[in-house]
């Protein structure tokens, strides 16, 4: 489904095995320390019902203004950020605003950094619960992206597994869910279509378009 609704059934075994996963700590570059400073800046930008984007390089180099003109958008995307960089800057990048909506895109730098399968879907979980615990916000996870087949260290059966569990959790929590993995796979392969990409995982203009384009039709109903 592009975008799916349901009731709690995520099976907790990946909560219960918190314990068990060894979560590999990952230094966070001076880039990560100055978008920081800049949200905070700008935290006032975050106003009631503005549509607030969260990742990592993928997204910081989403131009939402050209993109979304008509919509007050905020682009809280960070380069080479990790799930737990997104966690410790929650509070910065979420504002002060009660309503809004929240588009997280994150994981794959997790993924070719050597994190397990089981410690990347357990930082998505707390990721979530972070968000929930703070804000009511109309949350969409977005799936992650497919790469080329030059990124051996992010395998697609992992990005498979992990999406999996991503809309998962979302049904879990009453979230939405945006699928967006199938519209980048070049045709009968794992692997992004060399047509949306500038280098086997960031989006080119294109590929930018045909997000654009899955989010005007699931999101904003355009």
């Amino acid at each position: 489904p592009l975008i799916s609704h349901g009731k709690p059934n995520l099976n907790q075994s990946v909560k219960k095995m918190k314990k068990e996963i060894e979560i590999k700590p990952i230094e966070k570059r001076a880039h990560w320390y100055e978008r920081r400073a800049k949200f905070i800046k700008e935290r006032d930008r975050i106003k009631e019902n503005s549509i607030i984007f969260l990742g990592d390089s993928i997204t910081e180099e989403y131009n939402l203004n050209k993109f979304f003109p008509n919509y007050p958008t905020v682009n809280r995307g960070i380069s080479a950020d990790h799930i737990d960089g997104v966690i410790d800057r929650l509070d910065i990048s979420l504002g002060d605003a009660e309503n809004a909506k929240l588009l997280i895109l994150t994981g794959i730098n997790d993924i070719g950094a050597g994190r397990s399968e089981n410690a990347v879907k357990y930082l998505y979980k707390e990721l979530t619960d972070a968000v929930l615990k703070r804000k009511k916000y109309e949350v969409y996870l977005q799936s992650i992206l497919p790469t080329s087949p030059a990124y051996k260290n992010c395998p697609p059966e992992m990005i498979i597994n992990i999406n999996t569990y991503i809309e998962e959790l979302a049904r879990e929590n009453n979230l939405s869910f945006i699928n967006l993995y199938p519209l980048f796979l070049k045709d009968n392969t794992k692997y992004i279509n060399d047509k949306y990409t500038t280098d086997g995982m960031h989006l080119n203009e294109e590929g930018y378009k045909i997000w654009t384009e899955h989010l005007n039709k699931t999101v904003f109903n355009k």
